[in-house]
């Protein structure tokens, strides 16, 4: 216990006699100091010694240019620049020069070794290569890209519309695009054709510019009458595009098909499937007026929507009406037929508005 006691003693002598030095990032003994006693700035020993160490000469060079994206000719751009002597003490006082692409060059000094500066880009587009000298030592290079002002671009459409086919993909582009400094946009900008007809319905085309121009492809299936469009880019939306749905041509109706419901003293009839010149069905959803004339004749009008092709209604009319003249009227095409009451055909659903 005695001797335990005794090394315990000695070795707290020895730490006490021994030097130590304290500074910015710890304390340590001075002995140990080794590369550390060239890191820059305040030093103190336990004996009460101070010494402030001062960076040596500029030895690298790091830098900086940001955001990656800035708009022309309104958004500021940040070029930093550092300059580290070789034990990476950051040096304060060295003359920097700034080379920011555009022939420009800006003088500046460090500041606890760091030099920046807020700049305006050029009003044009591109990518740009930048660097710095810092205190005679060349840093790498940092690009940084300008983009078009989207807020000052006016779209415009390439062509003038006037009758659009039905059931076709119509193909809508924009003139190039460029903002207020004649900078195109870039490939890849989001935009919105936006279509509305007559019928107060809305189409969306949202598409992105390509080669500096949009171009959207609208199945105009779901459109009808006179139709007017506009972009809209960044909070920007153009008027102009103007066209007309062409009326659907049916080229086919389909079978006129009636038969008995004996239960209720009245018939079915249904029509399809209707085909129109384009080589489709009849949109879901076209508005369908049928007008059935008895052999009495009574008179019974109706109206509905084409579903997959067809059209269904259940008659007030009794099948000794037969025959029935019935005349249907789709878009602008009507056709009008003769028939007898028949048998129910095989394996159909009746659908369709009643």
């Amino acid at each position: 216990m005695i001797r335990l006691l005794l090394a315990f003693t000695l070795l707290a002598g020895s730490a006490a006699a021994q030097e130590v030095t304290t500074d910015a990032f710890g304390v340590l003994p001075t002995a140990s100091l080794e590369d550390r006693a060239n890191w820059a700035g305040l030093r103190t020993t336990s004996s009460g010694k101070a010494v402030t160490q001062e960076p040596q000469a500029v030895d690298a060079a790091i830098f900086f240019v940001g955001p990656k994206s800035i708009v022309a000719g309104i958004e500021p751009g940040h070029a930093v620049a550092i300059g580290l002597d070789i034990f990476g003490n950051m040096v304060d006082g060295a003359p920097t020069t700034l080379v920011l692409g555009t022939g420009e060059t800006a003088n500046v000094t460090t500041q606890d070794g760091i030099a920046d500066l807020l700049f305006t880009p050029p009003p044009r587009s591109g990518v740009f290569l930048a660097g710095a000298n810092v205190g005679g030592v060349q840093s790498s290079r940092a690009d940084y890209r300008v983009t078009a002002h989207l807020a000052t671009v006016q779209p415009t459409f390439a062509t003038a519309y006037k009758r659009v086919l039905p059931e076709t993909f119509a193909q809508f582009s924009t003139d190039v695009l460029r903002d207020s400094y004649g900078n195109i946009v870039d490939d890849g900008v989001g935009l919105v054709t936006i279509l509305e007809d007559g019928n107060g319905l809305t189409t969306l085309l949202p598409t992105v510019v390509r080669d500096g121009a949009a171009q959207s492809n609208l199945l105009t299936r779901d459109l009808s009458g006179d139709v007017s469009g506009s972009v809209a880019l960044a909070g920007t939306r153009a008027e102009g595009l103007r066209f007309a749905i062409q009326d659907m041509v049916l080229t086919d109706a389909g079978a006129f098909a009636i038969w008995a419901e004996p239960s209720i003293n009245a018939v079915h009839l249904r029509i399809g499937p209707m085909e129109t010149d384009a080589g489709y069905l009849v949109p879901d959803g076209t508005s369908v007026a049928v007008d059935v004339i008895a052999r009495d004749r009574t008179r019974q009008t109706v109206a509905g929507w084409v579903l997959d092709g067809y059209v269904s209604f259940l008659l007030s009319r009794a099948p000794d009406g037969a025959p029935f003249h019935v005349a249907v009227q789709v878009g602008a095409n009507s056709v009008e037929r003769y028939v007898d009451v028949a048998p129910q055909p095989e394996n159909m659903t009746v659908r369709g508005a009643e």
